[in-house]
């Protein structure tokens, strides 16, 4: 018979500062870069817990009640989450429709546990969306441990029926850890968004085995302070510092777009944190005491409704513009309604639930007896009559009766690329163009929603739309530059058409998500440009981060020529990087100058689309003056 596990109130502390991290990271706080490890904490401490509560102590069988274990999962996880779910698709329906047209598939796909998967296959970045992020996007983690909790146990169990020794299933808990980091190394591509690989149960799993392998190695039920050494408990205590130290200096210096994350440092990461959570698991442990603290411990407790609650909260809550720059009002505002309603999903439906099961739970709370119907509480009586009609109107939304209007999480609707060179204009040859379905303006970009459209390409005639390249210097506009090349993302998309008409003869290349690696394999095509009398205009970072040395590289492609980096205005982790980056390249090159487009617009929330970083009609105007200003300098 197995035995009960032991409480440990530290790892409530532990769980507080995993979920303050990711809370922290969502807000955009620029000292908790690395706050999405707070996730990884979760994984590894749920693999550990999960492990040690279904293997016994010692010996090489295994009594495990597969059908209860599940129960148990569905009782603890599911009913909040559920409602969070409903909750959530009912309030957009009735007050914010325009983001009831995205939410659908993301409410089914969270419901069955599979909201990673949907999330890759639409192509939903977990870090580079721009428009209406998911309003459930923080539930993929969730998906995760859910398909863990439903293969683990049967691994278990088939892993001591046919392996009979607990050593033979440890070693092969290390492959699946191996071979699992390993899968997201070679998924993952420097200088691309790593969301593939960060959603991905087959690459995040070695995050959870990592904590299974602990519970192997460190089984709870033994832990004890009996014939513990001072020399050995010193040892501990040093070590759990040491390891707290390191998580919270990763939790502030470490970024997503760090490449070794991905090759070799989540791993590292989990390793950290499991030799942290064996450590506050030893009774003898003082950063255990520490973090018993009752702050601390009542986060820690109610970490699962603070989780799933505080990113809807936020979404809703925040002016799509004003999503990457926290508000301290308002995100304190934001937090005290997560820790109000995580303390009513805890009180109310999480624990209820856990200790009594649902059909007990729905009769005390819920359904009530005709005849005695004065004798119930208002409360009681107030949820009875609610909870049908918001199940109703849930319905109802969910069937697509009620539509809500389409507002694109990215840029779409125009064409993917754009090159122009002279005066001829053409979509990137062997490229896709995303047709526009729309009745309406919406989706375009701001300069065609105006009516000002690029001048389409003549499809009869392909042979006089090939680049026809042409020197500028009669061009009334530059007085400067020979040749001017312009290579950009979609904000260069925005301001191509007023370019072009205020430059006839400049050179624009732009690409809607382009990112800096991408402009360094573009660069050789156009190194005919690097010549002394020629000015290259680079206005990248819109969609992340980079390299110094991918920035590097491409600066390099045109070491001869002018350079003008324009900087960013993207409510976003990494606009401050970016900008950084960029304003110390100018300082310390001569041959290169910084447009400040950043301090031009902060103040200027009429510059922008509803996404916050495409431009309207005045923004594109404001950035291409800008432009013009600088290049006009001799």
């Amino acid at each position: 018979m197995q035995q009960k596990h032991r409480y440990i109130p530290g790892l409530d502390g532990l769980r507080a500062f995993a979920v303050l991290s990711v809370m922290a990271y969502h807000f955009s706080f620029s000292w908790a870069k690395g706050g999405f490890l707070g996730v990884d904490i979760f994984f590894v401490l749920s693999g550990y817990l999960i492990t040690s509560i279904a293997i016994p102590a010692q010996g090489n069988s295994i009594e495990l009640n597969v059908r209860e274990f599940w129960l148990k999962r569905i009782r603890r996880l599911l009913p909040a989450a559920y409602v969070l779910i409903i909750t959530t698709f009912v309030w957009v329906m009735l007050f914010q429709r325009e983001m009831l047209h995205s939410l659908r598939g993301d409410a089914i796909s969270s419901i069955f546990y599979s909201s990673n998967w949907w999330f890759i296959f639409h192509n939903l970045s977990y870090f580079d969306s721009f428009g209406a992020p998911s309003i459930l996007k923080n539930l993929w983690s969730l998906a995760i441990e859910e398909q863990f909790y439903i293969i683990w146990p049967i691994v278990l169990i088939a892993g001591f029926r046919f392996f009979k020794k607990r050593s033979s299933l440890l070693m092969i808990v290390l492959s699946g850890i191996i071979i699992s980091a390993l899968l997201m190394g070679i998924l993952y591509q420097p200088g691309a968004d790593p969301s593939r690989v960060y959603y991905g149960t087959d690459t995040r799993s070695f995050e959870l085995l990592i904590g299974c392998l602990l519970a192997f190695v460190w089984p709870m039920k033994k832990l004890s302070s009996k014939n513990l050494s001072t020399k050995l408990g010193n040892l501990l205590n040093i070590t759990s510092f040491i390891a707290f130290g390191i998580l919270i200096l990763s939790v502030g210096f470490i970024d997503e777009y760090q490449s070794f994350l991905y090759r070799g440092g989540m791993v590292l990461i989990c390793i950290n944190a499991a030799i942290l959570i064996a450590c506050i698991s030893h009774p003898a442990s003082v950063l255990g005491k520490l973090l018993s603290f009752k702050p601390l411990y009542w986060i820690g407790s109610r970490s699962y409704g603070i989780y799933l609650w505080h990113y809807p909260i936020m979404v809703l809550s925040t002016p799509i513009q004003e999503i990457g720059n926290p508000v301290y009002w308002r995100v304190g505002l934001q937090v005290v309604i997560t820790f109000l309603v995580a303390e009513l999903s805890y009180r109310f439906i999480e624990m209820p639930i856990r200790k009594k099961g649902f059909r007990p739970y729905f009769r005390q709370y819920l359904l009530i007896n005709r005849l005695n119907w004065r004798g119930f509480p208002f409360a009681k009586k107030m949820t009875t009559i609610l909870l049908p009609l918001v199940i109703l109107v849930f319905t109802v939304g969910m069937a697509g009766v009620v539509k809500g209007k389409e507002q694109l999480r990215t840029t779409a609707a125009y064409p993917m690329q754009v090159q122009i060179i002279g005066k001829e204009y053409f979509p990137r040859e062997m490229e896709p163009v995303v047709p526009n379905n729309s009745k309406t303006t919406e989706g375009k970009p701001p300069h065609q929603a105006n009516g000002d459209a690029l001048p389409p390409i003549d499809e009869q005639n392909k042979e006089a739309a090939k680049p026809v390249e042409t020197n500028t210097n009669d061009t009334a506009e530059n007085k400067a530059y020979t040749r001017i090349l312009a290579i950009g993302d979609s904000i260069m998309l925005d301001i191509a058409s007023d370019l072009h008409e205020k430059y006839p003869e400049m050179t624009i290349d732009g690409e809607v998500g382009r990112q800096v690696s991408q402009a360094v394999e573009l660069a050789p095509s156009y190194a005919n440009y690097n010549q002394s009398g020629n000015a290259v205009i680079i206005e990248l970072g819109t969609n992340g981060f980079f390299t110094n040395k991918q920035l590097d590289s491409l600066l390099q492609s045109f070491s001869n020529t002018h350079i003008y980096l324009v900087n960013t205005r993207v409510p976003r982790q990494w606009e401050g990087k970016v900008n950084n980056a960029l304003e110390a390249k100018a300082k310390e090159n001569d041959h290169i100058t910084l447009i400040d487009w950043h301090s031009a617009a902060i103040n200027h929330p009429e510059y922008f689309t509803n996404d916050g970083v495409h431009l309207q009609l005045k923004g594109i105007e404001a950035l291409t003056s800008l432009i013009e200003q600088a290049i006009n300098v001799p």
